[in-house]
């Protein structure tokens, strides 16, 4: 409808990067964890870590195969990795309690659907932690320019605006990544043709004149050097007390740049949601979660719930600015480019196609021979789930990073739109009964 603008997405993208996201993610992970879960829980982070190996192998394979550029690359290694961890796995499980096909997911004969429900989600939630840690770092820097693409692209803009290099000749500037448009380049030629040619109403004469004057200027300003005897008895006088603190001062100033230099590239590798992840897994494995989630603290109602709250509009907002971004493209009258394409195809391939294939060998080993070192293996709820988020879709709040960044914008939204749209019915409702027949086959036999 025209309501929000590039403009307008791109500022609620950045608030909600900065300020909903990171309170969604401390509520989460804060609640969460504890020390007792990460003891009785380590299978997942296991299982998190051998699927995201995987799938970043399996990346970089079909990404090479496809013969992508390195910048296509890194959109496939992102789309492959990060999955979606909270709102699809939930959905499934809560829905798959209710069902007749629930009671395969009993533990005991105690068990209930509520039961499952509860673990369910538990499982999800401690599973996103990983996943949030990795995709607000690792992640968040893959979807960002290089320094180099970022130099690049500005000495293409500089030239651009100049229209010549340093010894006259012209540019000429190819149709890609960073390139100008066509009328901005017919504008710049007219501009360069104006910038060659002198005015004709000045003759000779003046121009010789100015050439003379800019050449008594710069005899003018011409440094003076000291003699020889002046700097040997400059060095002949002893080192005197202030030479011992100027050198004491150049010492500490160096060990702050090098402190300066240090937080610097550490807050290069950081983002906002990355920070508030920290904090929470401070919270939650320290004294301080009583402090904040126990109902008869102060800072329970006025804090601790203040940011769950702000967190709820974290994903609205997502998907508020991607409805927006869709409406943009669908109006909009070009096709998506045969490039482009390829690889949204190639990270679709990887995270909907291949990647059930190897979940399901390693999930089935887990249940063979994980029993004697953990209870989960026991679980059916637990590998149900392990089955549905090693194949679950494309995380969607990658479309937030993508447009904060400023770029990959419109790779991501056909990204996400084939996934979910297109692909995701089919591949999900496989990957359920896939889940199901390992609990029904191979736990029960």
């Amino acid at each position: 409808m025209g309501i929000f603008t590039m403009d307008k997405q791109k500022w609620l993208s950045k608030t909600n990067l900065v300020f909903f996201t990171p309170c969604l993610l401390f509520s989460n992970i804060a609640s969460t964890i504890s020390i007792q879960k990460l003891c009785a829980y380590w299978p997942i982070p296991a299982f998190y870590l051998t699927f995201a190996f995987v799938s970043w192998l399996l990346a970089h394979v079909v990404s090479r195969m496809a013969g992508l550029s390195p910048q296509y690359r890194r959109f496939v290694l992102a789309c492959s990795v990060f999955g979606n961890t909270n709102s699809m796995p939930i959905a499934i499980i809560t829905s798959l309690a209710v069902s007749e096909a629930g009671q395969i997911l009993f533990w005991d004969a105690d068990d209930s659907q509520e039961f499952v429900a509860a673990r369910g989600i538990s499982y999800t939630l401690f599973y996103a932690i990983f996943g949030n840690l990795l995709r607000w770092s690792y992640g968040y820097g893959l979807l960002q320019k290089t320094e180099q693409e970022e130099q690049q692209e500005h000495d293409m803009h500089a030239r651009a605006e100049s229209g010549k290099l340093h010894d006259g000749t012209d540019i000429i500037i190819s149709k890609g990544y960073g390139s100008c448009s066509p009328i901005q380049d017919e504008q710049q030629d007219g501009r360069r043709q104006q910038g060659r040619m002198p005015d004709r109403r000045s003759s000779s004469l003046t121009l010789t004149a100015a050439t003379d004057q800019d050449g008594q200027e710069e005899d003018d300003v011409k440094p003076s050097y000291a003699t020889p005897e002046t700097t040997q008895l400059l060095a002949s006088f002893p080192t005197l007390p202030a030479d011992m603190d100027d050198s004491h001062k150049s010492t500490s100033h160096l060990i702050t740049d090098l402190i300066m230099q240090a937080g610097q590239r550490i807050h290069r590798f950081m983002s906002p949601p990355l920070y508030a992840a920290f904090l929470a897994l401070v919270v939650g494995l320290t004294p301080l979660k009583h402090l904040l989630y126990a109902k008869e603290s102060f800072l329970y109602p006025c804090l601790t719930k203040a940011i769950e709250n702000c967190g709820r509009a974290a994903v609205p907002l997502i998907l508020t600015t991607l409805g927006a971004q869709l409406y943009i493209i669908s109006t909009s009258q070009h096709s998506a480019a045969p490039a482009m394409m390829k690889p949204v195809i190639s990270a679709i391939l990887v995270r909907m196609v291949i990647m059930p294939f190897v979940v399901a060998p390693i999930t089935i080993a887990f249940v063979i021979y994980g029993a004697r070192i953990s209870l989960l293996a026991t679980d059916p709820v637990f590998i149900t789930m392990m089955v549905v988020l090693g194949c679950s879709p494309t995380a969607i709040n990658l479309v937030q990073i993508t447009q904060v960044n400023g770029v990959f914008e419109e790779e991501m939204l056909r990204m996400l739109f084939w996934t979910y749209g297109v692909v995701c019915i089919p591949v999900c409702t496989a990957v359920v009964f896939l889940g199901l027949t390992i609990v029904d086959k191979v736990m029960l036999y």
